[in-house]
């Protein structure tokens, strides 16, 4: 009897316990959605106030999804929701993608991260010989080759990856190898065309059948003409005169694919986040093996120019596809994301098993609408007391603004008033080409000069003497005719930004 007694008193004492420790699992629960709820009302208000018509978030934590979701719209004119399914382009978020892939060819002893680029693929060119035989597979992912972002080589283009890759020699490059890192999507290509190289499938093939299937991110998509087909994907927006309107297609992203041409969505996201947390590991399957995707998150170059603007972040770093530095007091791995008008952030707290993605299908914001909501976020994670972090971007915003009117101010002022061109206008007009950069077309119309290139007609703003300023894809982008000995017009010399001076010459 006793020992029933005592059997009967331990079970009502252990069903107590359980159910007091369900009560407490049931409080946390409730804790979290309360504050994921309050924080989901604070977002929409960010998104009125920076112009995002729709975002997708996902967070990640020990192991669980803790949040997927769709907010706003991703079609202002069908007023269509974004759910956390709806199709993103994410970007150069896409290189994570193709540094992994990387790994999983130097597990499988097929590619060495330091052996010469040119020992697997001996038609790899640059303009400079010796960085051409130095640079190593691992140059290629962490942005310290030498060579500047020449981004308009294949921006709004019409070149494939093929072409793109042959026209690399015709590229000047600005530093030695290693000298100082240089942020260039044309690079992550190359590491696309190694890939395909060593493997035998396409870097789209690799990509879909050694991370996308075994991860089960079933919707995220490599390529435009796959995107359309969905019923569920964003459009996206930019900002013109106070409105927003559609930005379009037309980046050519996809023929660089292996810096920035993935597809995917909050849920399909979440996946990935926790691979990068588990040590290469998904639902007990190792997709990447622990020690080279710890090569993917080990800094190799000191993002230039150093800075941290905030007390709360250490110096960036970055290493193969992942920015490293330290935010509050934890380490940290980000990478961003920009196409057309869509604007991306991933982020991981390795220490802290946290990740964190935001997409959205507005330029209007640039990076500052996805920087407020993840550093929010990631606060209310650690239970941080919360800075204000929305009233910080603001006012990086409107410095970046008065830095870009003082820069205007400053070229104009270096303006000869009514200095007129050298020559007959019709004598500026012609096709002019450069063997890496293309075709640019110039020529008369009534409003002056106008400039066709990559398909894009851009009007041309005479400045003073043979110097103009170009407007849309070459908005304020300095621009002069050269003459030759015998007085004629024959180059056209441009200043792209993070690339340099690059000449055409008429044909």
């Amino acid at each position: 009897m006793k020992k029933l007694l005592n059997s009967i008193i331990l079970g009502v004492t252990l069903l107590l316990i359980g159910q007091a420790s369900l009560a407490q699992k049931v409080s946390k629960l409730n804790e979290t959605e309360l504050m994921l709820h309050n924080m989901q009302g604070k977002i929409y208000g960010w998104m009125t106030e920076w112009k995002v018509p729709g975002c997708a978030i996902s967070i990640v934590k020990d192991g669980q999804v803790l949040w997927s979701v769709g907010l706003g719209q991703r079609n202002t004119s069908t007023k269509q929701f974004v759910t956390s399914q709806t199709l993103f382009p994410i970007a150069s978020c896409s290189k994570s993608f193709t540094a992994a892939a990387m790994a999983i060819l130097v597990d499988e002893g097929k590619v060495d991260w330091n052996k010469p680029v040119k020992h697997y693929l001996p038609d790899f060119e640059l303009s400079d010989t010796e960085a051409e035989h130095t640079v190593m597979v691992k140059d290629l992912l962490s942005h310290r080759t030498g060579l500047p972002r020449h981004d308009f080589v294949w921006l709004y283009s019409s070149l494939d990856r093929k072409a793109i890759f042959k026209s690399l020699k015709y590229l000047p490059l600005s530093k030695k190898p290693y000298e100082q890192y240089q942020y260039n999507n044309l690079m992550y290509m190359v590491a696309g065309v190694l890939i395909e190289k060593v493997s035998g499938m396409t870097w789209e093939k690799f990509v879909e059948e050694r991370l996308l299937k075994p991860l089960k991110m079933t919707q995220t998509v490599l390529t435009y003409p796959e995107l359309f087909k969905s019923d569920d994907y964003a459009k996206s927006y930019r900002k013109q005169e106070e409105q927003l309107v559609e930005a379009g297609f037309g980046s050519n992203v996809d023929a660089i694919g292996p810096a920035g041409a993935i597809k995917s969505n909050a849920d399909d996201m979440s996946h990935w986040l926790l691979m990068q947390l588990q040590q290469g590991k998904y639902e007990n399957l190792q997709i990447v093996s622990s020690k080279n995707l710890k090569e993917n998150h080990t800094p190799l170059a000191v993002v230039y120019p150093t800075e941290a603007k905030y007390p709360e972040l250490g110096f960036n770093t970055y290493g193969m596809g992942w920015n490293q530095n330290v935010y509050r007091g934890a380490q940290r791995l980000q990478h961003n994301g920009s196409i057309e008008g869509y604007r991306s952030q991933m982020t991981l707290f390795p220490n802290n098993n946290i990740g964190i993605f935001v997409t959205t299908n507005s330029s209007a914001a640039d990076y500052y609408f996805v920087n407020v909501v993840t550093n929010n976020l990631a606060d209310m994670l650690f239970s941080f007391p919360e800075i204000d972090w929305h009233s910080r971007m603001k006012q990086e915003k409107a410095d970046a603004i008065f830095a870009e009117e003082k820069k205007m101010k400053e070229q104009n002022a270096n303006r000869v008033l009514f200095a007129s061109m050298s020559h007959n206008i019709d004598s500026y007009a012609g096709i002019y080409e450069h063997p890496a950069y293309g075709i640019l077309q110039i020529y008369k119309s009534d409003k002056g000069l106008l400039a066709k290139y990559h398909n894009q007609t851009s009007e041309l703003i005479h400045f003073h003497y043979d110097y103009f300023l170009g407007k849309d894809l070459l908005e304020n982008i300095p621009i002069q005719f050269i003459t030759n000995f015998k007085g004629n017009i024959d180059i056209v010399q441009i200043e792209f930004p993070n690339a340099g001076i690059i000449q055409f010459r008429r044909k």
